[in-house]
């Protein structure tokens, strides 16, 4: 099976945090590329979509809970393209 281009970008950007994180843990001077940082960017973005997303869901669950719900999975999907 072929992962799609979105997913290869997810992973890549994982790969990044996990690589950072493994140094860290180790007690190791952090150096990141300028890739590395771009990758960094690009998943805080996508977090925020999340973050901001399950925000606007929380007031909205007890009344109609299709469409935050929907905000939700969309926002979802955002971070993982």
């Amino acid at each position: 099976m072929t992962a799609t281009l979105s997913e290869q970008r997810f992973e890549a950007r994982h790969r990044v945090i996990n690589r950072l994180r493994a140094v860290r843990e180790q007690g190791l001077p952090l150096a990141a590329s300028q890739t590395d940082v771009q990758a960094l960017l690009e998943e805080v973005d996508r977090l925020q979509v999340v973050a901001q997303a399950a925000d606007n869901f929380a007031p909205c669950a007890p009344h109609a809970l299709a469409e935050p719900h929907m905000v939700l999975c969309e926002a979802l999907q955002t971070w993982k393209a």
